[in-house]
């Protein structure tokens, strides 16, 4: 679960287009002395496509790849508002379904039947299956968002949000200080046996799909482990059956192959 949690941060935690090369065009003109942690966060939406495309689209599709090691496994992420997801594919060579319905969390591996997932599992899968990042509406969602600082990040320079979310996990976000797009994040969290863990994941290839902007390429390091996530396509406001976020005893593994 962790590893799977890891790759939906990797693939879905840059949530949102065309990266402008640097140039200092756009929402982010140029690096500014002092902003902040409002205006910080208002540059980032913006930059993403703005915040009410971002709250307006209602459905996304990923396609993409996960490198771990010298195995590489396919799969295909569905997300619906408010906070519906299914993630389907191949880990270790066998297939697997994950189903969060909107209100509990579903698993199908290899030949097995879909069933059900600890509870402890579905609180994770709830928080990830949420449609809007963090940052959006953050405080009325019971998140906190501090500006830390301004810090040099492979030699350019970003600014440093601390964002603590309800769950009481603590992420640490670099945006670049000119695109305002995610270059780094942190997160600090407690796993299943009450165990501090940190996951580290950098962002780039940044693209445009659908008005908004997304990170098609980042890495992230959890445990010691390197994960790499290669996204392939993205379907924006496509339509999908509603069937893919149910667990119907038809609904198994055999769907991933």
């Amino acid at each position: 679960m962790q590893r799977w949690i890891l790759t939906m941060a990797l693939a879905l935690g840059g949530a949102a287009g065309c990266d402008d090369g640097g140039e200092g065009k756009g929402p982010g003109a140029a690096p500014q002395a002092e902003l902040t942690a409002e205006q910080v966060v208002a540059k980032h939406l913006a930059a993403l496509g703005g915040e009410g495309k971002l709250k307006a689209t209602k459905t996304l599709v990923f396609r993409g790849e996960y490198q771990e090691g010298g195995s590489v496994d396919a799969f295909v992420a569905y997300r619906a508002r408010p906070n519906k997801l299914r993630k389907e594919g191949t880990h270790e060579g066998k297939a697997f379904v994950k189903i969060f319905d909107g209100d509990k969390g579903w698993l199908a591996e290899g030949d097995a039947p879909m069933g059900p997932v600890p509870a402890e599992h579905a609180v994770k899968m709830k928080q990830h299956a949420e449609f809007d990042d963090a940052l959006i509406d953050a405080a009325a969602r019971g998140h906190k968002v501090e500006l830390v600082g301004a810090e040099d990040v492979k030699g350019s320079k970003a600014y440093r949000l601390q964002l603590t979310l309800a769950s009481g996990d603590v992420e640490q976000r670099w945006l670049d200080a000119t695109t305002f797009l995610d270059v780094k994040r942190t997160v600090t969290f407690k796993d299943q046996a009450g165990a501090q863990k940190t996951k580290h994941v950098t962002f780039s290839d940044w693209r445009e799909v659908g008005g908004l902007k997304f990170s098609f390429t980042s890495e992230g390091e959890l445990d010691g482990k390197i994960g790499k996530v290669k996204i392939l396509s993205i379907e924006v406001d496509g339509v999908i059956d509603p069937s893919k976020f149910t667990a119907q005893l038809s609904n198994t593994v055999a769907m991933a192959r």
